[in-house]
């Protein structure tokens, strides 16, 4: 597999016909390779600043036990090294591993200024990994919570523009789940959305239904956070086709359905965008979401996939500061690591919940990888 950074080939988006045609386009790819390119920058200089150039351990849980730093960010540093490691940053030593040296590059900043001149859009993505950098050394510290770094009350707005389609950067997997979800309804489908945050991914799905000719009857967003589910249900309502009934409620992918005023509700499409892979026991919430389904009904699971059970993700970083992301159950096949999943493991978790016909999308999502190991969006679907 090729390394990051790399220019993206052309030919992505033909092995991605399920796509909408024009999204992978040039103007994204060149966004995307810019955004690769701070990331290696920023990872070469969060090394430097946790004094990181060697190890004579392998094991980044060594690390940090000896380096005297609070598990809470022992994410972050798994995902530290194994991204240096897939921007060719380092190399192996007898005992562990060192930085290579390299040749003079830009810094993060020089980067960032460029790609925000280029596509003022793109900010909130620079923003929002630069923020979780500037984090990382206090939460080693045990001085500061990932989560409280990231979620206060001065970054909510952040969060609403990073979770957003204007951020060419997050819109890419709502795309793909909102085709999904058109691909798996039809007319007058009831619609139930799982974690639905800001409404983004409503109005990805929204769009697409409306295209595709079978815009919905009823739309049931769901969020837990308060702050996101008055701003998402805003987002559904503006968003909604003639005639489609909308309804908002607080809900838990880790607690019944009946108890969170969805009893005896049944769907013809339930989906979420970046939500289940925080399932506490994603065997018992995926049951839970398969009956809720109507008889032929479609379950649509809109996530970033790793290219494989164990791989890196380089645009991890800021879910790895949060204590849920990495409190989740492993299970060997299914998920092998903390928090997102692959591909193959969100087709047999759903197979051993009961579903059939699981697909994925795009089809050759691990061609796409191959050529691009920074190709992670995709959705899962499958009927109940």
């Amino acid at each position: 597999m090729p390394r990051l950074p790399m220019t993206i080939p052309g030919n992505l988006e033909a092995l991605a016909p399920e796509i909408p045609a024009g999204v992978l386009d040039e103007p994204f790819r060149a966004a995307c390779e810019r955004l690769d390119r701070y990331i290696g920058a920023l990872v070469r200089e969060m090394a430097s600043a946790l004094d990181l150039g060697a190890s004579e351990e392998p094991g980044y849980d060594r690390i940090v036990a000896e380096r005297g730093w609070n598990d809470g960010g022992s994410l972050a540093v798994r995902w530290l090294i194994e991204t240096l490691d897939l921007y060719g940053l380092t190399e192996r030593t007898s005992g562990g591993w060192r930085l290579v040296p390299g040749p003079a590059a830009a810094s993060s900043t020089e980067i960032r200024a460029e790609a925000e001149r280029l596509l003022p859009a793109a900010g909130p993505a620079y923003e929002v990994l630069e923020l979780c950098a500037a984090a990382l050394p206090a939460v080693l510290r045990g001085e500061l919570r990932g989560q409280d770094a990231l979620f206060g009350p001065t970054t909510l707005g952040l969060w609403f523009d990073y979770f957003s389609n204007s951020n060419p950067h997050y819109a890419l997997n709502n795309v793909i789940t909102g085709a999904a979800v058109a691909r798996a309804a039809r007319p007058g489908a009831r619609i139930l959305e799982v974690g639905g945050g800001g409404g983004s991914a409503a109005e990805a799905a929204l769009a697409a239904l409306t295209q595709a000719g079978r815009p919905p009857s009823a739309y049931v967003f769901t969020e837990l956070q308060p702050a996101f589910l008055r701003r998402g249900a805003r987002t559904v309502q503006r968003a909604l086709p003639a005639g489609c009934e909308c309804r908002a409620l607080r809900f838990d992918i880790n607690l019944e359905p009946a108890a969170q005023g969805l009893d005896g509700a049944r769907f013809d499409v339930v989906f979420g965008v970046n939500t289940l892979h925080l399932a506490h026991d994603l065997a018992a919430t995926l049951a839970n979401l398969r009956a809720l389904l109507a008889p032929g009904g479609a379950i649509v699971v809109g996530e970033l996939l790793r290219p494989s059970p164990i791989a890196p993700v380089h645009l991890e970083l800021p879910f790895t500061l949060l204590d849920e992301y990495g409190r989740v159950p492993l299970s060997d096949g299914i998920r092998e690591r903390p928090g997102f999943m692959s591909a193959q493991g969100w087709t047999r978790a759903l197979a051993a919940a009961g579903f059939r016909e699981v697909t994925v999308i795009p089809a050759q999502i691990e061609r796409c990888a191959a050529i691009y190991p920074g190709f992670y969006c995709g959705a899962v679907a499958a009927r109940g």
